[in-house]
C-alpha cells in the first residue's frame, strides 16, 4: 500500500505548493487536486488536535475563541505562573506539530502518479508564489512515496 507521509508541520506548507503549481492534464490535474484534498482534510484534524491542546492552556472568551494579547495567546491562570505548565503546553504543541501522518494512495494512486510525473518531467508552471523550499518538500514526500515502492517491486522480481 502506497501512503504519502510527512509531519503536520508540513501539510501548509505542501498545500501551498499546490496551489502555485498549475498542471495541464486532465489525470494530473486531478491527481493534485485529490491530494489537495486529502491535505485539507489533514490539516482540519490537525486544527482540532491543536485546538484540543491550547483549551488546556490558554482563556477562552465567550465566543469560544481564544484571548490574544497582541499576537499571543493569553494564558490560564494557573498557568500564568507555572513554568512546568507552560513547558508542557509547548511539548504538547510541538510534539503534534512533529507527529507524522500518513495520506493513503490506494484509491487515488494512479492520478497522483500521474502529477507526481508531470513534475518529474518538468509539464507544470509555478506561479509567482511557489517557494522552493515548499516545492522540494512536495517532491521529497512524493518520490518517497513511489520510488521508494518501485525500488521495493524490483527486490520482489
Amino acid at each position: 500500500m502506497k501512503t504519502i507521509k510527512l509531519k503536520n508541520k508540513e501539510v501548509i506548507p505542501v498545500y501551498q505548493a499546490l496551489e502555485n503549481i498549475v498542471v495541464e492534464g486532465r489525470k494530473p490535474r486531478r491527481g493534485k487536486g485529490q491530494l489537495q484534498k486529502q491535505l485539507s482534510q489533514k490539516n482540519t484534524e490537525y486544527s482540532e488536535d491543536l485546538e484540543e491542546i491550547r483549551s488546556d492552556f490558554f482563556k477562552k472568551k465567550e465566543d469560544g475563541t481564544f484571548e490574544v494579547n497582541g499576537d499571543s495567546f493569553v494564558w490560564l491562570d494557573e498557568c500564568e505562573k507555572d513554568p512546568h505548565l507552560k513547558k508542557k503546553a509547548n511539548d504538547q504543541i510541538k510534539e503534534l506539530n512533529e507527529e507524522e501522518i500518513g495520506i493513503d494512495l490506494v484509491e487515488h494512486e494512479s492520478k497522483i502518479k500521474s502529477f507526481f510525473d508531470a513534475l518529474e518531467k518538468d509539464e507544470f508552471t509555478g506561479k509567482e508564489g511557489l517557494r522552493d523550499e515548499d516545492f522540494e518538500t512536495l517532491m521529497e514526500i512524493l518520490e518517497e512515496a513511489f520510488e521508494v515502492n518501485e525500488d521495493k517491486k524490483e527486490e520482489e522480481k
